[in-house]
């Protein structure tokens, strides 16, 4: 692959600053980016690295001011926004997916007849009876599909995930490898007789929405009695347990890490930083977020911003840290107070009378 940077303004839609003609041939960082690749500056933050930057074009945000650019030896190109643009290219210069061939492998163990032909089935699937795959869907090889699954057209489910029982992946979906959708929900109770724990049943399943994206390693459990439900459009980091009954909205964005207790309602176009947790039940409203490392015990309303442990809103989490690091400096001579008054008791004793008889 190979794009001149006239080529590249034109498919981001953006302006030249320099000669048109520098042929592109892949994509970089500023820091790493040889003289072939195409990088980009997103704010004034990364502006000052183009002069030490091997590359010859860059995508470049409007209004971000790059001193130093010389027109006659690189170019620019001014788009609105340098990340969305170099997405684009990204595009362009991605490999192709890999992916098994249409049909079934050899080594595939498939029980049931509800494949459309386009699907790709690699080696060592198992998928059991009752389940429906739409048109050019993609099981990887290792993939185990339980009874009863439904998944639309195009998705793709990775190397050694599991689908568990009757759950429901709509079109366009990316089940990343090692995830598993829809084990059994986290739910005990004490026997009667005092004698260990009495598992509860769950009896629902999971249901991904079209465009969903579910992390490697990420497990999601099944309902106790309906579903567990992700909007469409959420994406999922690696590593993310989402527990029985939650229900979460669309576009919504949840890094590595978290994890989310059962019966939890979730807004459209939430973020929640990584290594989050939540308590069950709670609600989080569209629009909010989450720092990173949030412990949150509380409903949080629409689009406020909230971090902590425990968490608060931001302003007043923000507030307790400051107050913190200003307490810090003074442990010193707080401990040197308490000190000096301790012997100045120890000293008006030692020198009282003795008590009356």
């Amino acid at each position: 692959m190979a794009l001149t940077a006239r080529e590249i303004a034109t498919k981001v839609g953006g302006t030249l600053e320099g000669c048109g003609d520098h042929v592109v041939r892949g994509v970089g960082d500023l820091r790493g980016a040889r003289e072939d690749d195409a990088t980009y500056i997103a704010d004034a933050n990364y502006a000052r690295l183009w002069q030490d930057c091997r590359a010859r074009v860059a995508l470049v945000s409007e209004g971000v001011d790059v001193a130093g650019h010389d027109p006659s030896r690189r170019t620019l190109v001014r788009v609105a926004q340098a990340e969305i643009a170099m997405i684009s290219l990204l595009e362009s210069f991605a490999p192709p997916p890999e992916a098994p061939a249409p049909g079934i492998h050899a080594t595939a163990c498939v029980e049931t007849a509800g494949l459309d032909p386009s699907v790709s089935v690699g080696p060592y699937v198992w998928i059991a009876r009752g389940c429906t795959i739409g048109a050019g869907a993609v099981i990887h090889s290792g993939a185990r599909i339980y009874a009863g699954v439904r998944i639309g057209t195009r998705t793709v489910i990775h190397a050694n995930a599991v689908i568990r029982e009757r759950c429901e992946i709509g079109s366009d979906a990316i089940v990343h490898a090692g995830a598993v959708i829809g084990t059994e929900g986290f739910g005990y109770r004490p026997c009667p007789s005092g004698k260990g724990l009495l598992r509860i049943p769950h009896l629902g399943n999971v249901v991904l929405e079209d465009g969903v994206e579910i992390g490697s390693c990420t497990c999601i459990d099944r309902g106790t009695f309906g579903s567990t439900r992700i909007g469409r459009g959420t994406k999922i980091d690696n590593h993310c347990q989402i527990g029985h009954n939650v229900q979460i909205g669309h576009s919504t964005v949840i890094a590595g890490l978290c994890g989310i207790a059962g019966s939890c309602t979730i807004g459209d176009w939430v973020r929640i930083g990584a290594g989050s947790g939540i308590a069950d039940h709670r609600n989080v409203g569209s629009g909010a977020q989450l720092a990173a490392r949030t412990a949150l015990m509380h409903d949080v309303p629409a689009g406020e911003i909230w971090g902590g442990m425990p968490a608060r809103e931001i302003k007043v989490e923000m507030r307790h840290v400051l107050a913190l690091q200003k307490l810090s400096p003074l442990l010193k001579d707080l401990q040197r107070l308490v000190e000096q008054s301790r012997a100045a008791r120890s000293s008006a004793t030692a020198g009282s009378p003795p008590a009356a008889p």
